[in-house]
């Protein structure tokens, strides 16, 4: 037993020592392989990237940029790599100690540092293509200033009468350009290609915006040479001749504007001749704006008057209308008034009109001997013939209204006789079908209801024989008055139709009279109510003993009453 024991321990020992040296064999390929990738990162291109410098002028500035990232390839190597070798030594140490925890955060602790000193490359390697790059554009640039040196100076000599007196100065600035150009040659032979960038990038800027203002220049000069001078002049001819058809342009103030606007131009050209063309523009701007606010000032008299000429027949039309309906409306609340009760308010309204109206017709007039004067404001014109349309429609509008109300007083008179006597033949009609009916007797409040009718209608027709009526308050009392017939006549037919159904209900029942005592005594009570015009009471018993023996006949004998009565 013992030696099975022994044995089995042997055993276990010897797996475990077996798994070991699997583990340490795994972790070896891990240093291996760190290792293979430190040779590989060794390799890492530095001097080919460096070399990208020593193709530009290898002195100053470029030397220097070179020297730094020389010295930085050093310090990375010596700060990143160097340590890598030691901690993979002591990888390898500690697996053949079996210490493979420490021994792997050895390896990646290494892998760590290989991958600093490859970003390092990295960083160095694209800050070195962006300078190369960097160079390439400066030289397109001084490519372009070249050129645009050459055409600048051909374009001014070719056509030097297109700039005027700034072709002097202009020439002057190109000329300025060349130094500009020689320094650019100088600092890059001198190696400093960062400043000779930013020198030829503003020197690039500068002749651009030198060449937008050798293209501006010609239409700066052509505008104020030519262009306003003669807008001046077709002002001034043009606003004659308005002035001989009957404008008055006072307002306008065309030749002391114009004045001024000509002193403001004559600074224009002198500041074009110095360069200074944002002065010079905005002063044309100005210029131009106070000719469109001129321009639109003679346009609105122009169309003022056309609306004026437009506007006084429809005005001459409705004042004559306005005038002749408060001459109609004075007559007619005269002859109303006797009949009808008008209100006071009315009466004051119509002479108000009359004064407003003759207000306005003297207003008019002014206005009319206004436009026949030699010179004529039509703007004014116009918005006095604006005060006068809108009043004078308002007038119209009111009278209009008060005319329509006098006319609706007969027709409302007409109506409400109209009405009372429809109200007095229902009411004869309805009572008669309550009279012929086969009713014990006229229930006492039909009574009531046709006494009460009868003494409103006599009240009704004692307003008709009282003059001046009161038209609204005879209306609300007719309106009264049909309401009543109304319900009269509702009450009366639901009488009749249930008067009818409690009599089909008990006629069908007495079949079962004999047979059934219950049925038999339901509809005595019936009979009893019926006889007491207690109709709807004497349904509800009859159809529950008829349902009680025949189920759904209440239903079809209510049906049959229905469609008999529809």
């Amino acid at each position: 037993m013992v030696l099975y024991i022994i044995l089995a321990i042997i055993v276990i020992i010897l797996i475990v020592v077996g798994i070991l040296f699997y583990m340490r064999s795994n972790k070896s390929r891990v240093v291996e392989q760190a290792e293979e990738r430190r040779v590989k990162v060794e390799e890492l291109p530095y001097e080919d990237s460096l070399s990208k410098l020593t193709e530009l002028k290898f002195a100053g500035e470029t030397k220097d940029t070179y020297d730094n990232y020389k010295k930085q390839a050093n310090d990375s190597h010596e700060q990143y790599l160097t340590p890598v070798d030691e901690k993979l030594h002591n990888a390898e140490s500690l697996l053949e100690k079996f210490k493979f925890s420490q021994a792997q955060d050895e390896v990646d602790e290494s892998h760590e540092l290989m991958d600093q000193y490859e970003e390092q490359y990295k960083k160095t390697d694209q800050e070195i293509d962006e300078i190369v790059e960097q160079h390439k554009y400066s030289h397109k640039l001084y490519e372009e200033c070249k050129n645009d040196y050459r055409e600048m100076k051909r374009d001014v000599l070719a056509n030097r009468h297109q700039f005027g007196e700034a072709a002097g100065p202009l020439e002057n600035e190109i000329e300025s350009f060349e130094p500009e150009i020689k320094t650019y040659e100088s600092l890059k032979e001198e190696g400093n290609y960062k400043q000779a960038h930013e020198h030829i990038k503003t020197l690039n800027e500068d002749m651009n915006y030198l060449k937008t203002d050798m293209a501006e220049i010609p239409d700066l000069i052509r505008e104020a040479q030519k262009e306003l001078p003669g807008q001046f002049q077709d002002l001034k001819y043009g606003c004659r001749d308005l002035k001989v058809e009957g404008y008055d342009l006072d307002h306008v103030k065309i030749d002391s504007t114009l004045q001024t606007l000509k002193t403001e131009l004559s600074f224009v050209e002198p500041l074009i001749s110095k360069l200074e063309l944002d002065e010079a523009n905005d002063k044309l701007v100005n210029i131009n704006d106070r000719l469109d606010e001129m321009y639109d000032l003679i346009e609105h008299e122009v169309k003022s008057k056309n609306n004026v000429e437009e506007t006084k027949e429809i005005i001459t039309d409705n004042l004559f209308k306005a005038k002749d309906m408060n001459y109609t409306l004075q007559t007619e609340i005269e002859y109303v008034r006797e009949n009808y009760y008008i209100n006071e308010t009315d009466v004051q309204n119509v002479r108000q009109f009359e004064n407003e109206i003759q207000n306005l017709i003297a207003v008019y007039d002014d206005i009319l001997r206004e436009t026949s004067k030699s010179a004529v404001r039509y703007s004014e014109v116009e918005d006095n013939l604006k005060y006068i349309e809108k009043h004078v429609d308002v007038i119209n509008e009111k009278q209009e209204k008060l005319q329509n109300h006098l006319i609706q007083l007969r027709e409302d008179e007409a109506e409400a006789e109209d009405n009372i006597l429809r109200v007095q033949g229902k009411k004869e009609e309805v009572y008669r079908r309550l009279l012929a009916s086969n009713l014990p007797s006229v229930p006492e409040r039909f009574i009531i209801m046709k006494n009460e009718i009868d003494n409103e209608v006599r009240e009704v027709n004692k307003k008709f024989s009282v003059r001046p009526i009161h038209v609204k308050h005879l209306k609300d009392k007719v309106s009264k008055v049909v309401l009543q017939m109304n319900k009269f006549e509702d009450e009366a037919n639901d009488v009749l139709v249930n008067a009818v159904h409690a009599e089909k209900l008990i006629q069908y029942g007495n079949r079962y009279r004999k047979d059934n005592t219950n049925v038999d005594k339901s509809l005595n009570e019936a009979e009893r109510l019926f006889k007491n015009n207690r109709y709807k009471r004497s349904i509800e018993i009859a159809e529950q003993a008829l349902e009680s023996v025949e189920p759904g006949i209440a239903k079809q004998i209510e049906d049959q009453v229905a469609d008999e009565h529809a």
